[in-house]
């Protein structure tokens, strides 16, 4: 066996124990937990857990069919002749909050109806851990002072069985329209006292009513009462909407608010709610005393603006930048000229009338040589003849010594 054939074998060979190794152990290493999003009856699954089927065939046969997804302290008071009269709840993940559950019983008092699909009675102002929620599906939930759920308000007394597998009975009682219906669950009321059975399956109840005010509650035994599973297996949509459409104007409204399916709030509505809050108010003072410095102290931002740079007066400057000027352009003539008028235009300047360096040269006194010798200068450049060095420095230094008035 050549060494490049071993290799490969000794390759093989690892790579199937590993294999191996990782299908015997994965059992014991991973630890499964319960998926709640496997579990509740939410209308936007079309798993067998789901209830997509149920919501469609509301669309289909009920004057109005629509998920509500916002809080239930939101939900308009079925008052009005147009607003929903039912509100479906079918196996919530969330808890109800107190401000919920109070306006709830308002909605409910005012006419509307309750349709609650429910194992534990859906608890008040408390979350449950799908650890909890198995717990409470496998033993009876009895509400106590500690442990209030919604239903509890209103009827103490109610307990469950525990759930079985699921099973098929035919359902009787007042909530039932016709007595050939067969309806498949898994879970029913071993006592209800101070409720209305008005659905049982076998020797269990399977729906109470509970009135408030001019509405009622109808709670389900089983929340798995609404899935697509047990649609497809027996009549459940038809008891249901039956329920829905014999109350009220037969809208309703299935909340999925309570499975984590809130509807997205704009960035206004947030501020809002913010600004409500003592943290907002907070916010607001401090906004509103920075504008009361700002106008106190005459702040201002405006647009930014360069400062202006001061301007340069110093002569030496000056004539550096003018020679570098002259001295790039060549200009050695030029830059005479330039030289004799800017002297005369200074002389007229100081003494106040017109000045003529040829006129004031041929009448003597102490600056006639100098300003001859300048008129040469700036003649000879001026007929196109190139001055020197000596000659170009020569008519700069007797300009600046008459400006300055050291020969008169």
């Amino acid at each position: 066996m050549t060494p490049q054939i071993r290799n490969w074998v000794s390759a093989i060979l690892t790579t199937s124990v590993l294999v191996v190794l990782a299908l015997v152990l994965a059992p014991f290493s991973v630890q499964r937990s319960a998926d709640p999003f496997l579990e509740r009856p939410s209308t936007f699954f079309t798993d067998p857990s789901g209830a997509r089927a149920l919501f469609l065939v509301m669309k289909e046969l009920l004057p109005s069919a629509e998920q509500w997804r916002r809080p239930l302290n939101l939900l308009p008071l079925p008052d009005d002749p147009d607003s929903p009269a039912t509100l479906i709840v079918a196996g919530p993940r969330q808890p109800i909050a107190k401000s919920e559950a109070e306006h709830l019983d308002r909605w409910l008092a005012a006419g509307g109806q309750l349709i609650l699909a429910s194992a534990d009675g859906w608890p008040i102002a408390f979350r449950l851990s799908s650890d909890d929620a198995a717990k409470r599906e496998a033993d009876s939930a009895t509400p106590t002072k500690e442990n209030s759920t919604y239903l509890s308000r209103h009827a103490a007394t109610i307990r469950w069985s525990k759930p079985t597998e699921p099973r098929i009975d035919r359902i009787v009682g007042p909530a039932v329209p016709t007595p050939v219906l067969a309806v498949e669950s898994r879970q029913k009321f071993v006592s209800a006292e101070g409720a209305k059975i008005v659905a049982s399956a076998g020797t269990g109840a399977l729906a109470v009513e509970i009135p408030v005010g001019r509405g009622r509650i109808v709670a389900l035994a089983d929340p798995t009462l609404v899935s697509n599973r047990a649609l497809g297996e027996a009549d459940n949509a038809v008891w249901i909407v039956t329920l829905a459409a014999g109350w009220g104007n037969g809208k309703i409204l299935i909340d999925e608010f309570h499975h984590g399916f809130g509807r997205q709030r704009s960035a206004g509505e947030l501020t809002w709610a913010f600004l409500q809050t003592p943290w907002g108010w907070c916010a607001l003072q401090l906004a509103a005393a920075g504008a009361l410095y700002l106008f106190g102290y005459r702040r201002r931002f405006g647009r930014i603006s360069e400062l202006s740079a001061p301007e340069r007066a110093s002569p030496l400057e000056l004539i550096d930048a003018r020679a570098g000027f002259f001295q790039a352009a060549a200009a050695k003539g030029l830059a005479a000229e330039l030289i004799a008028q800017n002297l005369a235009q200074n002389l007229a300047a100081a003494r106040g009338k017109s000045f003529d360096i040829a006129r004031l040269s041929r009448d003597g006194g102490d600056s006639a040589a100098p300003l001859a010798r300048v008129r040469h200068l700036s003649g000879k450049a001026a007929r196109g003849e190139k001055l020197t060095d000596p000659e170009f420095v020569e008519i700069g230094r007797i300009a600046g010594q008459i400006q300055q008035g050291l020969l008169r």
